[in-house]
Protein backbone atom coordinates (compact mmCIF):
# COMPACT_ATOMS: atom_id res chain seq x y z
CA UNK A 1 0.00 0.00 0.00
CA UNK A 2 1.02 3.45 -0.72
CA UNK A 3 0.72 7.02 0.44
CA UNK A 4 -0.01 9.95 -1.43
CA UNK A 5 2.70 12.40 -0.43
CA UNK A 6 3.07 15.82 -1.07
CA UNK A 7 6.16 18.15 -2.40
CA UNK A 8 6.63 21.73 -1.48
CA UNK A 9 8.44 23.65 -3.56
CA UNK A 10 9.88 26.96 -1.92
CA UNK A 11 11.06 30.00 -3.99
CA UNK A 12 13.84 31.70 -2.68
CA UNK A 13 13.87 35.87 -3.58
CA UNK A 14 16.81 38.07 -3.09
CA UNK A 15 16.64 40.99 -0.67
CA UNK A 16 16.83 43.16 -3.91
CA UNK A 17 14.08 41.64 -5.52
CA UNK A 18 11.50 41.89 -1.83
CA UNK A 19 12.47 46.10 -1.76
CA UNK A 20 11.48 46.24 -5.29
CA UNK A 21 8.26 44.43 -5.41
CA UNK A 22 7.44 45.98 -1.74
CA UNK A 23 4.77 48.25 -3.50
CA UNK A 24 3.30 46.06 -5.65
CA UNK A 25 2.68 43.08 -3.38
CA UNK A 26 0.97 45.82 -0.66
CA UNK A 27 -1.35 46.63 -3.64
CA UNK A 28 -2.30 43.53 -4.24
CA UNK A 29 -2.61 42.37 -0.41
CA UNK A 30 -6.42 42.82 -0.43
CA UNK A 31 -6.97 40.86 -3.38
CA UNK A 32 -7.49 36.80 -3.24
CA UNK A 33 -4.54 35.10 -3.69
CA UNK A 34 -3.77 31.55 -3.42
CA UNK A 35 -2.29 30.42 -0.05
CA UNK A 36 0.26 28.45 -1.46
CA UNK A 37 1.89 32.20 -3.17
CA UNK A 38 2.65 32.66 0.40
CA UNK A 39 3.12 29.57 1.86
CA UNK A 40 6.83 30.17 -0.07
CA UNK A 41 8.18 32.62 2.42
CA UNK A 42 11.46 32.26 4.38
CA UNK A 43 10.24 33.34 7.64
CA UNK A 44 11.27 30.54 10.39
CA UNK A 45 7.53 30.55 11.94
CA UNK A 46 5.49 29.85 8.42
CA UNK A 47 7.82 27.23 7.89
CA UNK A 48 6.89 25.71 11.39
CA UNK A 49 3.27 26.54 11.09
CA UNK A 50 3.52 25.01 7.17
CA UNK A 51 5.01 21.79 8.30
CA UNK A 52 2.82 21.40 11.50
CA UNK A 53 -0.28 21.56 8.41
CA UNK A 54 1.35 19.04 6.70
CA UNK A 55 2.05 16.90 9.91
CA UNK A 56 -1.76 16.61 10.70
CA UNK A 57 -3.23 14.05 8.82
CA UNK A 58 -6.36 14.73 7.47
CA UNK A 59 -9.89 13.15 8.94
CA UNK A 60 -11.98 10.65 7.28
CA UNK A 61 -15.48 11.91 6.18
CA UNK A 62 -18.83 10.54 7.22
CA UNK A 63 -22.48 10.71 5.36
CA UNK A 64 -24.00 11.93 8.80
CA UNK A 65 -23.23 15.65 9.95
CA UNK A 66 -23.97 15.13 13.39
CA UNK A 67 -21.13 12.68 14.08
CA UNK A 68 -17.61 13.20 13.72
CA UNK A 69 -14.90 11.73 14.03
CA UNK A 70 -11.51 12.20 16.52
CA UNK A 71 -7.87 10.89 15.87
CA UNK A 72 -7.52 8.94 18.89
CA UNK A 73 -3.59 7.71 18.04
CA UNK A 74 -1.06 7.74 15.16
CA UNK A 75 2.17 6.92 14.37
CA UNK A 76 1.18 3.42 14.96
CA UNK A 77 3.53 0.71 12.42
CA UNK A 78 0.32 -0.91 9.88
CA UNK A 79 -1.92 -2.20 12.93
CA UNK A 80 -3.62 -4.76 12.30
CA UNK A 81 -5.84 -5.47 15.43
CA UNK A 82 -7.17 -4.30 18.93
CA UNK A 83 -9.10 -4.73 21.73
CA UNK A 84 -9.41 -2.94 25.02
CA UNK A 85 -7.92 -4.23 28.02
CA UNK A 86 -9.78 -1.74 30.49
CA UNK A 87 -12.08 1.25 30.06
CA UNK A 88 -9.92 3.86 28.65
CA UNK A 89 -7.15 1.30 27.64
CA UNK A 90 -6.44 -1.01 24.13
CA UNK A 91 -4.30 -3.41 23.07
CA UNK A 92 -3.20 -2.86 19.74
CA UNK A 93 -1.27 -5.45 17.22
CA UNK A 94 1.13 -4.24 14.66
CA UNK A 95 1.89 -6.71 11.54
CA UNK A 96 6.00 -6.73 12.41
CA UNK A 97 5.07 -8.56 15.91
CA UNK A 98 4.84 -5.74 18.56
CA UNK A 99 1.44 -4.93 20.69
CA UNK A 100 1.18 -1.75 22.56
CA UNK A 101 -0.98 -0.42 24.70
CA UNK A 102 -2.72 2.71 23.92
CA UNK A 103 -4.92 5.18 26.03
CA UNK A 104 -8.24 6.49 24.55
CA UNK A 105 -8.89 8.64 27.87
CA UNK A 106 -8.72 12.83 26.85
CA UNK A 107 -8.95 14.23 23.69
CA UNK A 108 -5.22 14.77 22.22
CA UNK A 109 -3.24 12.20 19.82
CA UNK A 110 -0.45 13.31 21.08
CA UNK A 111 -0.40 11.39 24.47
CA UNK A 112 0.17 7.89 22.14
CA UNK A 113 3.23 9.17 20.29
CA UNK A 114 5.26 6.30 22.19
CA UNK A 115 2.85 3.79 23.63
CA UNK A 116 4.35 1.28 25.50
CA UNK A 117 4.73 -2.22 24.28
CA UNK A 118 3.32 -5.04 26.33
CA UNK A 119 4.99 -7.98 24.22
CA UNK A 120 6.93 -8.59 21.21
CA UNK A 121 6.93 -11.93 19.60
CA UNK A 122 8.93 -13.55 16.63
CA UNK A 123 6.40 -13.62 13.57
CA UNK A 124 6.82 -14.07 9.72
CA UNK A 125 5.41 -10.92 7.56
CA UNK A 126 5.63 -12.24 4.45
CA UNK A 127 2.38 -10.73 2.17
CA UNK A 128 -0.72 -11.43 5.09
CA UNK A 129 1.56 -13.02 7.96
CA UNK A 130 2.52 -11.51 11.00
CA UNK A 131 0.78 -10.16 14.30
CA UNK A 132 -2.85 -10.77 13.28
CA UNK A 133 -5.83 -11.19 15.54
CA UNK A 134 -5.88 -10.36 19.90
CA UNK A 135 -9.19 -11.51 22.30
CA UNK A 136 -9.46 -10.67 26.12
CA UNK A 137 -11.25 -12.55 28.69
CA UNK A 138 -11.84 -12.60 32.14
CA UNK A 139 -11.51 -16.36 34.07
CA UNK A 140 -10.83 -17.53 37.44
CA UNK A 141 -7.55 -17.70 39.09
CA UNK A 142 -7.51 -19.79 41.71
CA UNK A 143 -9.11 -22.76 42.97
CA UNK A 144 -10.25 -21.42 46.54
CA UNK A 145 -13.49 -19.97 45.59
CA UNK A 146 -12.48 -16.57 46.80
CA UNK A 147 -13.95 -15.24 43.42
CA UNK A 148 -10.34 -13.71 42.22
CA UNK A 149 -10.24 -13.30 38.44
CA UNK A 150 -7.23 -12.65 36.29
CA UNK A 151 -7.01 -11.46 32.53
CA UNK A 152 -6.65 -13.81 29.92
CA UNK A 153 -5.68 -12.41 26.03
CA UNK A 154 -5.43 -14.45 23.03
CA UNK A 155 -3.28 -14.21 20.03
CA UNK A 156 -2.85 -15.20 16.54
CA UNK A 157 0.31 -14.75 14.91
CA UNK A 158 2.75 -15.98 12.55
CA UNK A 159 5.58 -17.48 14.56
CA UNK A 160 8.73 -17.13 12.57
CA UNK A 161 11.07 -20.01 13.88
CA UNK A 162 14.98 -20.23 13.36
CA UNK A 163 15.99 -19.63 9.41
CA UNK A 164 12.05 -19.42 9.31
CA UNK A 165 12.48 -23.68 7.75
CA UNK A 166 8.95 -24.35 9.91
CA UNK A 167 6.35 -21.44 9.84
CA UNK A 168 3.51 -22.11 11.83
CA UNK A 169 -0.08 -20.07 12.60
CA UNK A 170 -0.25 -20.12 16.37
CA UNK A 171 -2.89 -18.93 19.14
CA UNK A 172 -1.06 -18.43 22.54
CA UNK A 173 -2.92 -17.66 25.54
CA UNK A 174 -1.15 -14.88 27.98
CA UNK A 175 -2.11 -13.63 31.29
CA UNK A 176 -2.57 -9.93 31.52
CA UNK A 177 0.31 -7.80 34.14
CA UNK A 178 -1.72 -4.63 34.76
CA UNK A 179 1.16 -3.33 37.11
CA UNK A 180 3.89 -3.98 34.74
CA UNK A 181 1.65 -3.76 31.55
CA UNK A 182 3.02 -6.71 30.56
CA UNK A 183 1.47 -9.82 28.26
CA UNK A 184 3.32 -12.58 30.74
CA UNK A 185 2.99 -16.83 30.52
CA UNK A 186 2.26 -17.37 27.40
CA UNK A 187 1.15 -20.56 26.16
CA UNK A 188 0.10 -22.29 23.04
CA UNK A 189 -3.59 -23.48 22.83
CA UNK A 190 -3.87 -23.93 19.03
CA UNK A 191 -0.80 -24.79 16.19
CA UNK A 192 -2.00 -24.35 12.93
CA UNK A 193 -0.64 -24.60 9.27
CA UNK A 194 0.94 -21.46 7.61
CA UNK A 195 2.02 -22.95 4.40
CA UNK A 196 2.03 -22.72 0.86
CA UNK A 197 0.30 -19.26 1.87
CA UNK A 198 1.86 -16.60 2.52
CA UNK A 199 -1.39 -15.23 2.14
CA UNK A 200 -5.42 -16.20 3.25
CA UNK A 201 -3.82 -16.60 7.17
CA UNK A 202 -7.04 -15.17 8.52
CA UNK A 203 -6.11 -14.59 12.41
CA UNK A 204 -9.04 -12.27 13.62
CA UNK A 205 -10.59 -13.95 17.12
CA UNK A 206 -13.65 -13.39 19.25
CA UNK A 207 -14.56 -14.32 22.72
CA UNK A 208 -18.32 -15.19 23.44
CA UNK A 209 -20.04 -15.77 26.74
CA UNK A 210 -22.11 -18.79 26.36
CA UNK A 211 -25.35 -19.36 28.63
CA UNK A 212 -25.78 -16.54 30.73
CA UNK A 213 -23.02 -18.01 33.57
CA UNK A 214 -21.60 -15.47 35.19
CA UNK A 215 -19.97 -17.27 38.23
CA UNK A 216 -16.38 -16.53 38.43
CA UNK A 217 -15.67 -19.95 39.57
CA UNK A 218 -17.07 -21.50 36.54
CA UNK A 219 -16.10 -18.72 34.00
CA UNK A 220 -13.58 -21.31 32.62
CA UNK A 221 -16.99 -22.93 30.79
CA UNK A 222 -19.20 -19.83 30.50
CA UNK A 223 -17.56 -18.58 27.45
CA UNK A 224 -15.55 -20.11 24.29
CA UNK A 225 -12.65 -18.60 22.08
CA UNK A 226 -13.28 -18.25 18.05
CA UNK A 227 -10.27 -17.92 15.72
CA UNK A 228 -10.77 -18.03 11.51
CA UNK A 229 -8.04 -19.14 9.22
CA UNK A 230 -8.19 -18.97 5.32
CA UNK A 231 -7.68 -21.43 2.95
CA UNK A 232 -3.90 -20.89 2.31
CA UNK A 233 -4.02 -21.65 -0.82
CA UNK A 234 -4.84 -25.31 -0.48
CA UNK A 235 -7.40 -27.68 -2.14
CA UNK A 236 -8.46 -29.82 -0.34
CA UNK A 237 -12.00 -31.37 1.33
CA UNK A 238 -12.05 -28.12 3.39
CA UNK A 239 -12.21 -26.26 0.35
CA UNK A 240 -15.27 -28.55 -1.01
CA UNK A 241 -13.36 -30.77 -3.20
CA UNK A 242 -14.30 -34.24 -2.66
CA UNK A 243 -11.81 -36.52 -1.71
CA UNK A 244 -12.21 -39.50 0.53
CA UNK A 245 -8.63 -40.14 1.50
CA UNK A 246 -7.98 -36.50 2.93
CA UNK A 247 -7.91 -34.89 6.63
CA UNK A 248 -8.72 -31.92 7.39
CA UNK A 249 -5.71 -29.99 7.23
CA UNK A 250 -6.64 -27.19 9.34
CA UNK A 251 -7.61 -24.49 6.68
CA UNK A 252 -10.37 -22.71 5.53
CA UNK A 253 -12.11 -22.51 8.80
CA UNK A 254 -13.97 -21.29 12.09
CA UNK A 255 -12.67 -23.00 15.16
CA UNK A 256 -14.68 -22.59 18.58
CA UNK A 257 -12.94 -23.84 21.62
CA UNK A 258 -12.34 -23.74 25.09
CA UNK A 259 -9.78 -21.42 27.24
CA UNK A 260 -7.24 -24.02 27.25
CA UNK A 261 -7.43 -24.79 23.46
CA UNK A 262 -9.91 -27.75 23.36
CA UNK A 263 -12.89 -28.91 21.61
CA UNK A 264 -16.32 -28.27 23.23
CA UNK A 265 -18.20 -31.19 23.52
CA UNK A 266 -21.35 -29.21 21.57
CA UNK A 267 -19.39 -28.29 18.45
CA UNK A 268 -21.03 -29.90 15.39
CA UNK A 269 -18.81 -31.72 14.46
CA UNK A 270 -17.34 -32.91 17.94
CA UNK A 271 -16.64 -36.87 17.49
CA UNK A 272 -15.54 -37.75 20.66
CA UNK A 273 -13.73 -41.13 18.92
CA UNK A 274 -11.01 -38.87 17.18
CA UNK A 275 -10.88 -35.75 19.94
CA UNK A 276 -7.34 -36.46 20.77
CA UNK A 277 -6.31 -36.38 17.38
CA UNK A 278 -4.32 -33.45 17.05
CA UNK A 279 -5.25 -29.78 15.63
CA UNK A 280 -6.30 -30.51 12.62
CA UNK A 281 -9.92 -32.57 14.35
CA UNK A 282 -12.77 -31.60 12.62
CA UNK A 283 -14.39 -31.11 16.91
CA UNK A 284 -12.57 -28.28 16.79
CA UNK A 285 -14.29 -26.59 13.67
CA UNK A 286 -17.20 -24.58 13.94
CA UNK A 287 -17.95 -23.65 9.68
CA UNK A 288 -15.64 -24.33 6.78
CA UNK A 289 -14.95 -23.69 2.82
CA UNK A 290 -14.05 -20.06 3.86
CA UNK A 291 -11.37 -18.40 1.43
CA UNK A 292 -10.61 -16.14 3.90
CA UNK A 293 -11.28 -13.29 6.60
CA UNK A 294 -10.64 -10.66 8.50
CA UNK A 295 -13.66 -9.97 10.44
CA UNK A 296 -16.05 -11.88 12.88
CA UNK A 297 -18.66 -10.95 15.43
CA UNK A 298 -21.73 -11.40 17.25
CA UNK A 299 -25.13 -10.09 17.38
CA UNK A 300 -25.96 -8.63 20.94
CA UNK A 301 -29.44 -9.20 20.89
CA UNK A 302 -29.48 -12.93 19.33
CA UNK A 303 -26.13 -13.97 20.05
CA UNK A 304 -25.35 -15.46 16.59
CA UNK A 305 -22.09 -15.15 14.76
CA UNK A 306 -21.80 -13.48 11.62
CA UNK A 307 -18.23 -12.85 9.51
CA UNK A 308 -16.95 -11.06 6.62
CA UNK A 309 -15.19 -13.62 3.95
CA UNK A 310 -13.03 -12.26 1.09
CA UNK A 311 -13.53 -13.46 -2.38
CA UNK A 312 -11.12 -13.34 -5.04
CA UNK A 313 -12.01 -11.21 -7.71
CA UNK A 314 -16.10 -11.70 -7.36
CA UNK A 315 -17.87 -11.19 -4.00
CA UNK A 316 -16.89 -10.26 -0.88
CA UNK A 317 -19.15 -11.62 1.16
CA UNK A 318 -21.23 -10.82 4.94
CA UNK A 319 -22.43 -14.17 6.31
CA UNK A 320 -24.36 -15.56 9.04
CA UNK A 321 -22.00 -18.40 11.01
CA UNK A 322 -24.49 -20.87 12.49
CA UNK A 323 -23.14 -24.23 13.66
CA UNK A 324 -21.94 -26.33 10.70
CA UNK A 325 -21.85 -23.46 8.28
CA UNK A 326 -20.13 -24.32 4.85
CA UNK A 327 -19.41 -21.02 2.78
CA UNK A 328 -18.92 -22.91 -0.28
CA UNK A 329 -15.74 -22.06 -1.22
CA UNK A 330 -14.02 -23.04 -3.86
CA UNK A 331 -17.41 -23.94 -5.45
CA UNK A 332 -19.21 -21.21 -4.62
CA UNK A 333 -18.91 -17.39 -4.44
CA UNK A 334 -21.61 -14.78 -3.46
CA UNK A 335 -25.24 -15.95 -4.19
CA UNK A 336 -25.44 -19.47 -5.25
CA UNK A 337 -28.00 -18.49 -8.25
CA UNK A 338 -24.88 -16.25 -9.53
CA UNK A 339 -22.49 -19.82 -9.90
CA UNK A 340 -22.88 -22.93 -12.17
CA UNK A 341 -23.13 -25.04 -9.02
CA UNK A 342 -25.49 -26.08 -7.02
CA UNK A 343 -25.58 -27.30 -3.27
CA UNK A 344 -24.81 -30.81 -4.45
CA UNK A 345 -21.22 -29.69 -5.80
CA UNK A 346 -20.07 -28.92 -2.35
CA UNK A 347 -18.81 -31.54 0.08
CA UNK A 348 -21.26 -32.08 2.65
CA UNK A 349 -20.02 -33.21 6.10
CA UNK A 350 -22.49 -34.79 9.30
CA UNK A 351 -23.80 -31.86 10.36
CA UNK A 352 -23.00 -28.88 7.98
CA UNK A 353 -25.36 -26.45 5.78
CA UNK A 354 -24.56 -23.95 3.13
CA UNK A 355 -26.54 -20.43 3.23
CA UNK A 356 -26.07 -17.66 0.86
CA UNK A 357 -24.22 -14.42 2.39
CA UNK A 358 -26.70 -12.17 3.60
CA UNK A 359 -24.85 -9.29 1.38
CA UNK A 360 -21.97 -9.51 -1.39
CA UNK A 361 -20.17 -6.96 -3.45
CA UNK A 362 -19.50 -8.17 -7.45
CA UNK A 363 -16.24 -6.47 -7.39
CA UNK A 364 -13.75 -7.20 -4.14
CA UNK A 365 -13.24 -3.99 -1.98
CA UNK A 366 -11.03 -5.88 0.21
CA UNK A 367 -13.80 -6.73 2.71
CA UNK A 368 -11.92 -6.47 6.82
CA UNK A 369 -14.29 -5.99 9.89
CA UNK A 370 -17.56 -6.23 11.12
CA UNK A 371 -19.11 -4.77 14.04
CA UNK A 372 -22.36 -4.76 15.66
CA UNK A 373 -22.59 -0.92 17.42
CA UNK A 374 -23.43 -2.44 21.04
CA UNK A 375 -24.10 1.17 22.17
CA UNK A 376 -26.77 4.12 21.67
CA UNK A 377 -23.97 7.03 22.01
CA UNK A 378 -24.29 7.56 18.13
CA UNK A 379 -28.36 7.58 18.24
CA UNK A 380 -31.31 4.87 17.60
CA UNK A 381 -30.62 4.47 14.15
CA UNK A 382 -27.05 2.43 14.42
CA UNK A 383 -27.55 1.06 17.44
CA UNK A 384 -27.04 -2.92 17.25
CA UNK A 385 -26.53 -2.40 13.46
CA UNK A 386 -23.43 -3.12 11.41
CA UNK A 387 -20.19 -1.83 10.07
CA UNK A 388 -17.93 -2.94 7.91
CA UNK A 389 -14.95 -1.79 6.78
CA UNK A 390 -12.38 -2.36 3.60
CA UNK A 391 -8.98 -2.01 2.84
CA UNK A 392 -8.84 -1.45 -0.74
CA UNK A 393 -10.71 1.75 -0.43
CA UNK A 394 -10.51 3.20 2.97
CA UNK A 395 -14.47 3.12 2.65
CA UNK A 396 -16.83 2.71 6.43
CA UNK A 397 -19.93 0.97 5.60
CA UNK A 398 -23.27 0.82 7.31
CA UNK A 399 -26.03 -1.83 7.45
CA UNK A 400 -29.84 -2.01 9.34
CA UNK A 401 -30.14 -5.21 10.49
CA UNK A 402 -33.62 -6.40 9.37
CA UNK A 403 -36.45 -7.76 12.04
CA UNK A 404 -35.88 -10.74 12.47
CA UNK A 405 -32.14 -10.21 12.35
CA UNK A 406 -31.60 -12.87 9.93
CA UNK A 407 -30.56 -10.30 7.36
CA UNK A 408 -30.47 -6.47 6.21
CA UNK A 409 -32.85 -4.54 4.86
CA UNK A 410 -32.67 -0.62 3.42
CA UNK A 411 -34.56 2.60 4.32
CA UNK A 412 -38.06 2.87 2.69
CA UNK A 413 -40.43 5.69 3.08
CA UNK A 414 -43.54 6.52 1.57
CA UNK A 415 -42.02 7.96 -1.43
CA UNK A 416 -40.15 4.51 -2.08
CA UNK A 417 -36.25 3.63 -1.27
CA UNK A 418 -34.07 6.03 0.44
CA UNK A 419 -30.77 6.72 -0.13
CA UNK A 420 -30.04 5.28 -3.81
CA UNK A 421 -30.80 1.90 -2.40
CA UNK A 422 -33.18 0.43 -4.22
CA UNK A 423 -31.25 -1.39 -6.62
CA UNK A 424 -29.58 -2.89 -3.95
CA UNK A 425 -32.54 -4.88 -3.06
CA UNK A 426 -30.84 -8.18 -4.74
CA UNK A 427 -27.98 -8.08 -1.90
CA UNK A 428 -25.37 -7.20 -4.01
CA UNK A 429 -23.43 -3.87 -4.77
CA UNK A 430 -23.10 -4.78 -8.30
CA UNK A 431 -21.47 -1.15 -9.43
CA UNK A 432 -19.99 1.98 -8.41
CA UNK A 433 -23.41 3.88 -7.79
CA UNK A 434 -24.53 0.95 -5.42
CA UNK A 435 -21.41 0.82 -3.34
CA UNK A 436 -21.58 4.25 -3.07
CA UNK A 437 -25.43 4.40 -1.61
CA UNK A 438 -23.90 1.73 1.46
CA UNK A 439 -20.81 3.87 2.04
CA UNK A 440 -21.02 5.75 5.38
CA UNK A 441 -17.67 7.04 5.62
CA UNK A 442 -14.29 7.48 3.77
CA UNK A 443 -10.73 8.45 3.79
CA UNK A 444 -9.44 6.11 6.37
CA UNK A 445 -5.68 6.08 5.67
CA UNK A 446 -4.52 3.00 3.53
CA UNK A 447 -7.83 0.54 4.75
CA UNK A 448 -9.56 -0.29 8.21
CA UNK A 449 -8.23 -3.06 9.56
CA UNK A 450 -10.51 -3.21 12.99
CA UNK A 451 -13.75 -1.71 14.21
CA UNK A 452 -14.53 -1.97 18.04
CA UNK A 453 -17.22 -0.90 20.30
CA UNK A 454 -16.05 1.46 23.09
CA UNK A 455 -16.73 1.08 26.43
CA UNK A 456 -17.84 4.42 26.17
CA UNK A 457 -20.26 3.76 23.66
CA UNK A 458 -18.24 5.33 20.52
CA UNK A 459 -16.88 3.49 17.09
CA UNK A 460 -13.24 2.77 17.03
CA UNK A 461 -11.84 2.85 13.83
CA UNK A 462 -8.70 1.12 13.19
CA UNK A 463 -6.47 1.68 9.78
CA UNK A 464 -3.61 0.30 8.12
CA UNK A 465 -2.24 4.05 7.79
CA UNK A 466 -1.10 4.13 11.62
CA UNK A 467 -4.11 6.03 12.94
CA UNK A 468 -6.71 4.87 15.64
CA UNK A 469 -10.12 7.11 15.07
CA UNK A 470 -12.85 7.26 17.53
CA UNK A 471 -16.77 8.42 15.74
CA UNK A 472 -18.50 10.72 18.54
CA UNK A 473 -21.71 13.05 18.22
CA UNK A 474 -21.06 16.04 17.49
Amino acid sequence: MASNRILTYKTFLSLSAILAVTALVSAIFSSTIPFSTYAQEEDSQGEVDSEEQQQQPSLPTLKDGSLGVELVADGLDNPTSMNFISNSDMIILQKDGEAVLVSTRGGEASQNDDPPTVVDVPVNTASERGLLGIAVADSSSDKNNTGATKTFVFLYYTESSEGDSNIRNRIYRYEWDAGNMMLTRPTLILDLPAEPGPNHDGGKLMVEKEGGNTSPQDSQDYYHLYAVIGDLNRNGILQNFENETADPDGTSGVFRLTPDGAAPTDNPFFDSSNVNSGNNDLSKYFAYGIRNSFGLTVDPLTGTMWMTENGAKNYDEINIVEPGFNSGWQQVTGPIERNDKNIDDLVQLDGSHYADPVFSWLETIGITDIEFLDSTKLGSKYANNIFVGDINNGNLYFFTVNESRTGITFEVSGDGVQNNQGSLMDLVADNQDELSAITFGTGFEEGITDIETGPDGYLYILSYGGQLYRIVPR
